[in-house]
């Protein structure tokens, strides 16, 4: 069984709280889900949806049909009309029935003359009632839903819920038969996922201004109340902040998106020369300038591979499903402490707002890697070693100190232009990350379905979509990356036996693409057909994107 709900209502008028109960039903229920929010920035007269895409059979992924809609004006039930199936359920205030019947007549409408501002409370009991629900579950989901608000709030939207189950006359839905299949699961969306990830991986201190969509993550750092943050002026503050709380040995973390992370580029560069530890969201939309800043798109893949001036190498992590969304964060702030360097975590408007069903999350193993206790008296921050990696101190340790500047250092932290130092300095910071995957414990990429000859490339929560069109296309398979950079050279030799490689991606110009063929020399494998799956229009994949794949 797969289900998709979709609630559309005025820009001006929020209604979170329903979509937040239908979803917690069907995850009470045992169900497994994934939504999919859509909202203008121009906030008169224009139309917001949520579509929660509900399974029995563990899949997740997004459709463009809808099987019920829930409508709370006449502009958004006509917007969804083109996306409704022939066979689809309206629920709906009775008084957008007369125009509904002079557009179409063969939908299954359940409509309710309204006289009040609870339409979202109506439309959730009618829906419930026709999905055969249980009328306990769903009074127990309003009350934890509004338990903030007045008692007599949360008695009165109670009543109405009651009200419908005994009077309202509906059939029970035939298509859909809804009853508990499994244990409860829980929920939650990316950026949140992200958050307690972090703070799980002992991250100390945050910064951020805020920026759709990564704002929602200072929004969390702040509920939890367990992190230091700072919310300043600029995203030049906001790196600095993070730079200098790195320097006193806090795991330090900074999230932003498009035009304000090119305010960090110059301190990402004395990040690097430093060596000082810092994890950077990069949260991407559709670009560019101001762009469509609530829409989804991934333009700032070459941004993140080349965030700021210099010749040097760092981390770029793009966590693919919400359980990576928590341990890449912890991994994230370990390999930047291992290796002294930033590390960029790519997310992006979709995946950072996508609610999910999940059963368990692995828990984050903290490492801080080299750290001397009693350094010597000359103690060098900067020492030649094999692996370029330099043993760090805690500030106030005795015979700890060391200058951090942006300028070419010797050994010390001090000041200079000696060439053979210079040359010495850069192997170093190049060393660090070279042959980066012999030293670690996990692959740069995930193949799904191995024996396909035919791989579809992806990233970000694209994976679970494209799992749906894998699993009833077994010709095709799946390589998921994770790990732009360094890029995983094992690669190659997976991607040299195949027929066809398939780079899915929401940009014009094809930038992973690009990199990835480049990198790999992808055009001088004998026999390989090299095609793509571009879209830019400001929506995510959906199912039907890549079943154009087989016509």
């Amino acid at each position: 069984m797969h289900l998709n709900i979709r609630i559309t209502w005025p820009a001006w008028a929020w209604v979170n709280s329903t979509v937040d109960i239908i979803a917690s039903l069907f995850a009470e229920l045992g169900y497994d889900l994934i939504s999919d929010i859509e909202y203008e920035s121009r906030i008169k007269w224009w139309v917001n949806y949520f579509d929660v895409s509900i399974s029995d059979n563990k899949s997740k992924f997004l459709t463009k049909k809808v099987d019920i809609l829930l409508a709370f004006n006449w502009e958004s039930l006509e917007k969804a009309l083109p996306y409704l199936k022939d066979n689809a359920t309206i629920i709906t205030n009775k008084k957008h029935l007369e125009k509904l019947k002079e557009k179409v007549n063969w939908f299954n409408i359940l409509d309710l003359e309204i006289a009040d501002k609870y339409d979202n409370t109506y439309l959730l009991a009618i829906l419930a009632k026709y999905l055969n629900i249980d009328l306990d579950i769903i009074l127990e989901k309003i009350e934890k839903t509004f338990a903030r608000k007045w008692e007599t709030v949360v008695n009165y939207n109670k009543a109405i819920v009651e009200k419908i189950y005994e009077s309202y006359e509906v059939e029970t839905s035939k298509d859909f038969e809804i009853k508990r299949i499994w244990k409860s699961k829980n929920i939650s969306y990316w950026n949140k996922a992200i958050t307690e990830g972090a703070i799980a991986g002992k991250l100390e201190f945050f910064a951020a201004y805020p920026m759709t969509p990564a704002s929602t993550i200072l929004t969390e750092v702040i509920k939890s109340k367990k992190v230091t943050y700072l919310q300043p002026e600029d995203e030049i503050a906001v790196i600095n902040s993070a730079l200098w709380a790195s320097f006193t040995w806090a795991r330090s973390m900074v999230a932003t998106s498009w035009g304000w992370f090119a305010l960090m580029t110059e301190w990402l560069s004395f990040a690097v020369q430093a060596e000082i530890p810092v994890v950077a969201v990069l949260a991407q939309r559709a670009g560019p300038s101001t762009w469509t800043p609530t829409y989804h798109e991934q333009w700032d893949i070459n941004f993140a591979l080349n965030p700021t001036f210099g010749d040097f190498e760092h981390i770029v992590m793009y966590p693919s499903t919400l359980e990576e969304s928590y341990y890449f964060w912890w991994l994230a702030l370990n390999l930047a402490d291992k290796y002294q360097n930033p590390v960029i975590m790519l997310t992006d408007k979709q995946a950072a707002e996508l609610h999910w069903t999940y059963d368990e999350l692995q828990v984050p193993e903290v490492e801080r890697w080299e750290v001397l206790d009693n350094p010597p008296q000359d103690y060098k921050r900067y020492e030649l070693t094999d692996s370029g990696i330099s043993p760090r101190v805690k500030v106030w340790t005795k015979n700890g100190d060391f200058i951090a500047t942006s300028y070419e250092h010797d050994e010390f932290g001090a000041t200079t232009e000696d060439t053979d130092m210079k040359k010495k300095m850069t192997e170093k910071r190049w060393k660090k990350l070279q042959n980066f995957f012999e030293k670690e414990w996990f692959k740069g990429y995930e193949i799904i379905n191995p024996e396909a000859k035919k791989m579809l490339v992806i990233t970000s929560y694209t994976r679970y979509t494209a799992e749906e069109f894998v699993k009833n296309n077994p010709e095709f398979g799946l390589i998921v990356i994770k790990f732009l950079k360094p890029l995983d050279e094992r690669l190659r030799d997976d991607i040299a036996k195949l027929d066809e490689v398939i780079f899915v991606e929401n940009n014009y110009s094809g930038q992973i693409e690009n990199y990835i063929t480049k990198e790999l020399w992808l055009k001088y494998i004998d026999g390989l057909k090299i095609s793509n799956l571009r879209k830019y229009d400001l929506f995510p994949f959906y199912i039907e994107d890549f079943e154009e794949l087989v016509k």
